[in-house]
């Protein structure tokens, strides 16, 4: 059966959820004075397959302290448009493709690749993708409980998209993906990764799972620049980045994470556990960060996430009534970023509820207290701490 879209323009087709277009059904016809018509239609038995989709984010965060503001009690706030993605899909015969562009921020170039998938016992990814580490990070934005990644979860030591090759397998209980990647190589310098990540699902019921996963990143650094970790405490809308570390040039680093969750009906437990090593170009330039975060949901609703066995991550959700989808949950971080007594030492608690209104739009509501503690270079210790309220909307298709 053949579904036909008349575009005027071709952003119309935009409000649909996706659609499939057949290489050999594309046709332009004239339409009095209004110009051309564009005819777009997908076939059921075409081998050629496009998909078109993409998200909307837009915040608002409210904060007191000077965690937040930069000045002890401060208070301030900020909105912005967090994520304006459009992504484009699709699979000719044993070739997937991948293409991703942001239109909110800096960085417009995200996953752009290329996946074969005729081998039998594995699949290759060719060109910009994640790099396989962690399960916060590897989960999509949009499906992730709270509105921000914890730091754990982030691509501050590993795991950002990177240009590189990798393969992929996976089995009813268990999926692994390892690849080498380019991470700023130059004219006098090679910077290679090599990441991999194993997981395991001893237990995959209609009512409850269980899931772990391990992985590593071992990286040759840039060391003509200096490394350093700078974030915001679980606020992206302030321009405070209140947790640092040390500024360190870094020759290597090797990067370790556990992953586990656990769901047993409307509830879920998660956390990970992250160790960074770094390298410096001195003998005696060795650091050593840390971070953990635990993390429990109560879907208030009958209704849950789910899971998807070939990646080892958590999906959306589709509400099971009218009402939609609630879900409320906390989460407690731990970041330990002064090795050498230099840097932050932070303790981050959110509390959130989120309203999946239909299986493409949600809101969310998140507050967040933090506690920081910075060490400098002359050993003393400086304590901030701030509390923030965070709004989000969100449509995805």
């Amino acid at each position: 059966m053949n579904y036909h879209f008349l575009c005027y323009p071709l952003a119309t087709v935009l409000c649909v959820p996706s659609f499939n277009l057949s290489a050999n059904k594309v046709s332009t016809s004239k339409q009095g004075t209004g110009g051309e018509r564009y005819i777009l239609s997908t076939n059921a038995n075409s081998e050629f397959d496009l998909n078109i989709n993409g998200r909307l984010m837009f915040d608002f965060a409210t904060w007191q302290g000077e965690a937040y503001s930069g000045v002890e009690q401060e208070s301030g706030s900020g909105s912005e448009i967090r994520r304006a993605r459009v992504y484009l899909k699709g699979k000719y015969k044993d070739w997937q493709y991948h293409f991703q562009t942001e239109f909110a921020g800096d960085d417009s170039s995200k996953s752009t690749y290329i996946k074969y998938t005729g081998l039998k016992d594995f699949n290759i990814l060719i060109g910009k993708h994640s790099e396989p580490i962690g399960l916060e990070n590897l989960n999509s934005s949009k499906h992730i409980s709270p509105i921000e990644r914890t730091l754990t979860g982030s691509a501050f030591f590993a795991g950002d998209r990177e240009l590189g090759v990798s393969v992929e397998s996976h089995g009813h209980d268990y999926s692994y993906q390892v690849g080498v990647y380019d991470i700023g190589s130059n004219a006098t310098d090679t910077n290679l990764a090599l990441t991999a990540r194993l997981t395991h699902t001893p237990i995959k019921h209609e009512k409850s799972l269980l899931h772990f996963g391990m992985s590593f990143s071992h990286r040759q650094l840039d060391e003509s620049s200096a490394f350093k970790v700078k974030s915001r405490a679980g606020i992206h809308a302030t321009s405070i980045k209140s947790i640092s570390s040390e500024a360190l040039f870094v020759q290597k680093s090797k990067v370790y994470n556990l992953e586990s969750s656990y769901i047993f009906e409307q509830w879920n437990i998660v956390g990970e556990y992250l160790i960074a090593k770094l390298a410096g170009v001195s003998s005696d330039d060795y650091r050593h960060y840390s971070s953990y975060y635990l993390q429990t949901g109560l879907f208030l609703s009958q209704d849950q996430r789910s899971y998807d066995a070939s990646s080892g991550t958590f999906s959306g959700v589709s509400p099971n009534s009218d009402m939609g989808a609630w879900e409320l949950f906390v989460r407690g971080e731990n970041v330990d970023l002064s090795d050498n007594k230099i840097g932050s030492n932070a303790k981050i608690v959110t509390i959130g509820l989120n309203w999946f209104a239909t299986k493409y739009t949600r809101l969310s509501v998140n507050y967040i207290t933090s506690d920081i503690v910075q060490l400098n270079t002359d050993s003393n210790k400086q304590s901030i701490d701030g509390r923030a309220l965070s709004l989000r909307m969100q449509v995805h298709w």
